[in-house]
């Protein structure tokens, strides 16, 4: 069984429980029929938002597919990002700096 540096278990896919969304519907819409979404994705950043939780569950529609979806909207996906940011410093006891350091910026 892994652990990520926190001490939380990580499943076969590399994630740890998410600090941000707890259910199973989309965080949206609250719809049914979700996939994972890492907050902050791309080379190396993917890789930590799902070893820190930092993911949530989203429809097809919200995620990808509608017009304000997370991957076509950068209003919501930046929205996403800074809410996202403060649980995360929140709920490790980070200060903004060593959120920029893991993740290279502020969204705040």
């Amino acid at each position: 069984m892994q652990l990520n540096e926190y001490g939380e278990k990580l499943d076969s896919n590399g994630y740890a429980p998410s600090i941000l969304h707890d259910k199973p519907v989309c965080l949206i819409c609250g719809r049914y029929g979700t996939a994972r979404h890492e907050v902050y994705f791309g080379s190396a950043y993917r890789a930590k938002s799902k070893r820190l939780g930092l993911w949530v569950t989203l429809c097809p529609w919200c995620h990808q597919n509608g017009p304000t979806a997370i991957h076509n909207n950068r209003d919501a996906n930046l929205q996403l990002k800074c809410w996202a940011q403060k649980k995360a410093m929140e709920h490790y006891g980070w200060p903004e700096a060593r959120f920029i350091q893991e993740f290279g910026r502020s969204y705040l």
